[in-house]
């Protein structure tokens, strides 16, 4: 459930869009906050940002939505932003195979080895209003996820196309397991009390 931005939320969550240039990320996101379509936007240089609050199970939730350049003097800016985030989509352009290669060359690997490892992923194939100019494959985009453990998604930001069921999809999954940690915790937090006074009512007797 979507909701205007607003400046009170109950959690935040820091979602990074990545993939190689001109594969429509800015688009996507524009898409997604602002409901809008440019159809040209200038090439992102370093990293952006846009907000979005949402509702997940009676929580505001705020996506905080990244935007990373993909031209390769820029990639080491985006590297610093890894670690802090909660959840990834990894985008390609339907109508590029080399921007699909791309994600097995380069972007899985900076995943690996910059993205902490609670973080949530999707893979996302852009530009599925050009679908009689594709290069990708459907089957070879879902092997590509399943062999990295990734849900797929083929979406259009110029049409707005499953935009907003992708980024409930990954904003769900890091609520969720946000939720399933804070549980565990808070259920180690009671036995740790329960077994203190236990301990606590041994002594007095």
């Amino acid at each position: 459930m979507e909701e205007e931005d607003s400046g009170y939320y109950d959690l935040k969550f820091k979602i990074i869009v990545i993939g190689e240039s001109r594969v429509g990320k800015t688009s996507l996101i524009k898409r997604y906050t602002k409901d809008q379509f440019g159809g040209v936007y200038l090439t992102t240089v370093g990293i952006d940002f846009q907000d979005k609050t949402i509702e997940i199970e009676d929580k505001k939730v705020k996506l905080q939505v990244w935007d990373t350049a993909g031209q390769e003097r820029f990639r080491n800016v985006a590297k610093n932003y890894f670690q802090s985030s909660n959840g990834f989509l990894l985008v390609f352009d339907i109508t590029d195979k080399e921007s699909f290669q791309k994600l097995n060359d380069f972007w899985m690997d900076q995943l690996n080895m910059h993205a902490p490892k609670k973080a949530k992923s999707v893979l996302v194939g852009n530009k599925s209003d050009l679908a009689g100019q594709r290069q990708v494959s459907i089957e070879d985009a879902e092997e590509f996820a399943k062999d990295n453990n990734l849900k797929y998604y083929e979406v259009s930001a110029k049409e707005g196309t499953k935009v907003v069921e992708l980024f409930f999809y990954l904003a769900n999954e890091i609520y969720q397991s946000h939720t399933y940690e804070e549980n565990n915790y808070n259920k180690n937090i009671t036995l740790k009390k329960e077994k203190s006074k236990k301990k606590d009512k041994k002594k007095c007797c």
